[in-house]
């Protein structure tokens, strides 16, 4: 019964294949009652009558014009970056080096479609880009800095920039001879 069946379903995936490269297809029943198809005529078979085969085309692909512009529309979505905290020029006075960044934008961040803040101190990356909307730089040098703020994408493409604020770190010493009380 196994093998009737499945002399069938190979002869019938045999026609399905080769019909529309041949046109006449035979069927014979042998002594044992198995069912043969077949594309040459033995003695006696009968011409099998085929229904055309349905064809469907691939779909017609519309492009999308909506989907595009929405999809720009959220990769410049963002009016602006802001570095509130420090403030431009401001003087950040912690013997560490840690200096606590804050930003915000608007519209604020959309983590849902994987937006991040990248905190870039001194044109380097620090870290990696985060949700968050503040940043605690640790072990900064004394000196002048420059820090901004990117918002980029879950790919890394960077959306929005904040302007560049300067601000300076003091650091103080044990060395310095105003705050010893000595010499002067």
């Amino acid at each position: 019964m196994k093998h009737r069946q499945l002399t069938v379903s190979v002869m019938l995936l045999v026609l399905a294949c080769t019909t529309s490269v041949s046109a006449e297809v035979y069927r014979s029943v042998d002594q044992h009652g198995n069912v043969t198809f077949t594309n040459q005529a033995t003695p006696g078979a009968e011409p099998v009558q085929l229904k055309p085969l349905s064809v469907y085309g691939a779909p017609v692909l519309k492009t999308d014009v909506k989907s595009t512009a929405s999809e720009e529309d959220k990769t410049q979505g963002y009016e602006s970056v802001e570095i509130i905290s420090p403030l431009p020029d401001e003087t950040v006075r912690d013997n560490p080096g840690n200096v606590a960044v804050t930003v915000s934008s608007k519209p604020p961040l959309d983590s849902r479609e994987g937006h991040r803040y990248q905190f870039i101190l001194d044109g380097q990356a620090v870290d990696k880009p985060q949700t968050a909307t503040t940043k605690v730089l640790t072990g900064v040098d004394r000196g002048e800095h420059q820090i901004e703020v990117t918002v980029v994408d879950a790919k890394g493409r960077e959306l929005a920039r904040s302007s560049a604020t300067r601000f300076f770190l003091h650091r103080q010493t044990i060395f310095n001879p105003a705050r010893s009380g000595g010499a002067s």
